[in-house]
């Protein structure tokens, strides 16, 4: 990967900005490149895979949440039961912010809306088989302002076009999230890395924050 970029290296200490406006790879034009590295495959069970309870609880994280499971800047999360309920995500996005994101479980697998760079637990309804693992969208480090995508390259190569989401201005415990989200047209295979330039909202460029209740 040719291009770094500073991002926080201390887990679960939060720095966003409030109303940030500047930062030095963003142009005044607001058009940044965003660069990430080769992350793992997706896989719904790589987090945590099959485990049993025997009531309602937490399931905890039975691997260590690398930057190569999880992204540079987060991503999405599944999570697979054997029958429906309410479920909670309870985690970190890349800033160290806190996140809690409300899922409704059903029989097999569900991805969450918000980009996840750690998480803490994920809170069952009741007794079955649960797994954890890692979807193929991936997290943006500033607020999308505009799905248009120039300069997209998969790998070095010219890529086919990706899918860009737009960052949500309203949080709630169920919304997108706040800086947007990337789906490469080539997903994740542990060796594919990605780069491409886009609008991002200079007057708040690391998005509204999470809502944790």
């Amino acid at each position: 990967m040719a291009v770094q970029v500073a991002v926080p290296s201390m887990r679960r200490v939060n720095y966003r900005v409030a109303d940030m406006c500047y930062a030095a790879d963003v142009g005044t034009d607001g058009i940044t490149t965003v660069d990430i590295p080769a992350v793992a495959a997706a896989g719904a069970g790589v987090i945590v895979n099959g485990q049993v309870l025997a009531a309602a609880g937490n399931l905890v994280p039975a691997v260590a949440l690398t930057d190569f499971l999880m992204g540079r800047y987060g991503r999405q999360i599944s999570v697979t039961a054997g029958a429906g309920g309410a479920g909670v995500i309870y985690g970190y996005d890349y800033l160290g912010q806190a996140i809690k994101e409300n899922v409704t479980l059903i029989a097999g697998a569900v991805l969450s809306k918000k980009m996840f760079k750690d998480i803490a637990y994920v809170s069952v309804p009741a007794a079955g088989t649960f797994s954890i693992g890692v979807g193929a969208i991936l997290g943006v480090p500033y607020k999308v302002l505009h799905t248009a995508i120039s300069g997209e390259l998969t790998s070095d190569v010219t890529a086919a076009a990706g899918a860009l989401v737009a960052g949500v201005v309203t949080q709630s415990l169920t919304s997108g999230d706040p800086r947007g989200t990337y789906a490469p047209a080539a997903a994740p295979d542990g060796t594919r890395y990605y780069r491409f330039s886009c609008f991002v909202d200079r007057s708040n460029l690391h998005g509204s924050a999470h809502v944790t209740v």
